[in-house]
């Protein structure tokens, strides 16, 4: 099992890969350590989701891309 990434220091702006293949920007941190919300900024994977707003789980993130 791959470890979690703390979303409680996850700032707006940071970009991440999630497991679903697409990239997303940090748009909002309630800083619950449970979820973020995104702005899906790749439309290679599904380009219906590109621009969209959405809640992202800790388990949900494969990486961070940068901080």
């Amino acid at each position: 099992m791959t470890d979690m990434v703390n979303l409680i220091e996850l700032t707006p702006g940071t970009k991440l890969s999630l497991t679903n293949g697409l990239v997303a920007e940090v748009v909002d941190n309630p800083r619950d350590g449970m979820w973020v919300i995104v702005r899906y900024l790749d439309s290679s994977v599904d380009e219906s989701r590109s621009g969209e707003e959405d809640m992202v789980f800790a388990q949900d993130i494969a990486e961070i891309l940068d901080e």
